[in-house]
């Protein structure tokens, strides 16, 4: 190559290597929550209890959009919540988790491909998980 070539090259090989570097993240990946989800399960509690729809007679799903919860239950819209996810300390390990805030509570929120888990951030709180609904 001739030096006139080299000197436009590098840089572009410089430029490209640093924003390489800094698309690196510093916590866990944010997780893909939006959708539909059909409730499964909800633990713990004081006395470690197990609530199932059916144990409950209910069968409720979320609607989660880019800035709001939907809670369904049996088909008619119970409450809509407006929420944010961030990164936060969770109560669990004191590591830098998803929690998604809504404005008194907070949940540490986990994906695993098709489960969906949301964890109540306090001491003997519920632990709920979901399944993500064909759309």
């Amino acid at each position: 190559m001739k030096g006139y070539e080299m000197k436009y090259i590098i840089p572009l090989i410089l430029l490209g290597t640093i924003f390489a570097c800094g698309t690196s993240s510093n916590g866990p990946r944010k997780p893909k929550i939006e959708g539909n989800w059909r409730w499964i399960k909800t633990t713990g509690g004081f006395a470690g209890t197990t609530t199932t729809p059916e144990s409950s007679g209910k069968q409720i799903h979320l609607q989660i959009t880019k800035d709001s919860i939907f809670t369904y239950a049996d088909g008619e819209l119970q409450r809509a919540i407006p929420y944010n996810l961030q990164l936060g300390k969770v109560i669990e390990s004191q590591k830098m988790e998803w929690l998604i805030h809504n404005g008194e509570h907070k949940a540490s929120v986990y994906r695993k491909d098709t489960l969906l888990l949301m964890n109540e951030q306090c001491y003997d709180c519920f632990n709920q998980t979901f399944v993500k609904m064909k759309e």
